[in-house]
C-alpha cells in the first residue's frame, strides 16, 4: 500500500500525507478496503482537487457497529 501511494505522489507530482490513523490501520491490517479502493479515492481526490497535495485519514467503526471497518478518507491538505 505504502509503495503504491509513492507512486501516486511520483505521477501526479503531489505530497500524499499518511495520517497515523491511516498509518496504523494500513500497518495493523485493519483496513476494510482493498489497495484498488484506495488508489481508487486518492484518483478522484486528484481529479477533483488539481495539482493539491492530499492527507489520507480514516474513519471507524465503533462499538455500536454491528460489524467493525476501517474506511480511507482522502481529503486535499
Amino acid at each position: 500500500m505504502i509503495s503504491m501511494i509513492h507512486d501516486l505522489k511520483t505521477k501526479y507530482g503531489i505530497q500524499i500525507h499518511e495520517g497515523e490513523p491511516f498509518k496504523q490501520a494500513c500497518y495493523n491490517g485493519r483496513l476494510t478496503e482493498t489497495r484498488e479502493q484506495v488508489k481508487d479515492k486518492i484518483d478522484l481526490a486528484v481529479k477533483h482537487f488539481p495539482g493539491q497535495d492530499l492527507v489520507i485519514g480514516t474513519y471507524e467503526s465503533d462499538e455500536t457497529s454491528p460489524e467493525p471497518f476501517v474506511f480511507v478518507v482522502v481529503t486535499p491538505a
